[in-house]
């Protein structure tokens, strides 16, 4: 991807605004690819933690849910296209919607040939015509896809550009083509090995983090659980272990990309490439554990006495009361003092 000069101040001609608009579509429609890959390799993990089954099992709850593959697939197309309009710098609408088109044109074909023979024969001539138009399931559930992804496109565009700055773009000023401020020719084996690692370890800790959030919760509505000696040393623990994933994620994925800018002169060779491995492999897969560690700890977290969360909310109620009265004596003290004065 090239830069436009017209982000310099010069008026950049048509067809570099092409090359550059679809070059975003590309890398975009690369990034919603990977990282509906990455989920197709989490997500089982997380329903074997959650079901407790093996992955095996897991993998094929995950095949056989057209809900989770439709989830994945539009969140992804919505990934995809906020780094395209992000890159596009300009039609970031038009660069969304140009990096989901596979998505939307697959959507959108099945959906015709599924109801085009009803209303003539001649489509019932094209590929796959006589398979889909027997199961009159599929046209509704076709038609929310491509309304879905058509959404998730464009919304991502439209975010992408609108997030965009000259303050956030690594390829200003650059006279090679760069994408985020790394040769082009990197991603073959930055996006098959590096990103895989950081969205699988980003998914992980998402999926911890929202259960070490419900383990809280409960920790603090069933007053059955405040005295457990499990729970006295578990519940830090999980917090500590989402916590440090993120933040070994975080650092991890932004010295990556130091490292990795076009043109930085401060690891050479062999160190570099220990450096390489370090952040853009060893750290995501240690964060990925690390979140997986969490998780498995707020599940095995003994579970609460059943209704005991009555007195909870009795305790807070009573709170409420106590304090509601405090206020009213203070209120008609003040009242009192003044009308004697």
């Amino acid at each position: 991807m090239v830069d436009l000069p017209s982000e310099i101040g010069i008026q950049a001609p048509l067809p570099e605004i092409k090359r550059r608009l679809m070059g975003a579509a590309f890398f975009g429609l690369l990034v919603g690819g990977y990282a509906q890959n990455a989920a197709a390799q989490t997500l089982p993990s997380i329903i074997s933690i959650v079901q407790g089954t093996d992955m095996e099992t897991a993998k094929g709850i995950y095949d056989d849910s057209s809900l989770y593959r439709t989830l994945v697939l539009v969140v992804s197309t919505f990934v995809g296209a906020t780094v395209a309009g992000f890159l596009a710098r300009r039609a970031g609408t038009l660069a969304g919607i140009l990096s989901s088109s596979p998505y939307i044109f697959v959507a959108g074909y099945v959906l015709f040939v599924s109801v085009g023979p009803d209303y003539s024969p001649i489509f019932s001539r094209l590929p796959f015509a006589d398979n889909l138009a027997v199961d009159t399931s599929i046209a509704p559930q076709f038609l929310l896809r491509f309304i879905l992804f058509v959404f998730a496109g464009s919304l991502g565009g439209f975010i992408g550009q609108k997030i965009y700055a000259p303050a956030l773009d690594l390829d200003l000023g650059h006279s090679k083509v760069t994408v985020f401020g790394v040769r082009w020719a990197h991603y073959f084996w930055i996006l098959p090995f590096i990103y895989l690692a950081f969205l699988a370890s980003a998914l992980m800790i998402a999926y911890a983090g929202i259960t070490v959030l419900f383990a809280d919760i409960t920790f603090a509505w069933h007053p059955s659980l405040w005295f457990n000696f499990a729970w006295n040393w578990g519940f830090p623990i999980g917090l500590i272990l989402v916590w440090l994933a993120a933040w070994i994620t975080g650092v991890s994925f932004v010295r990556f990309y130091s490292l990795m800018q076009y043109g930085q002169t401060s690891s050479r060779r062999w160190k570099r490439v220990g450096l390489v491995l370090l952040y853009g492999a060893g750290a995501p897969t240690l964060s990925y554990t690390l979140a997986a560690l969490g998780a498995d700890v707020a599940h095995v977290m003994p579970k609460p006495a059943e209704g005991d969360w009555k007195i909870a909310v009795g305790i807070v109620l009573a709170l409420v009361a106590v304090s509601a009265i405090g206020s009213g004596i203070s209120h008609i003290r003040d009242r009192y003092t003044k009308s004697r004065l």
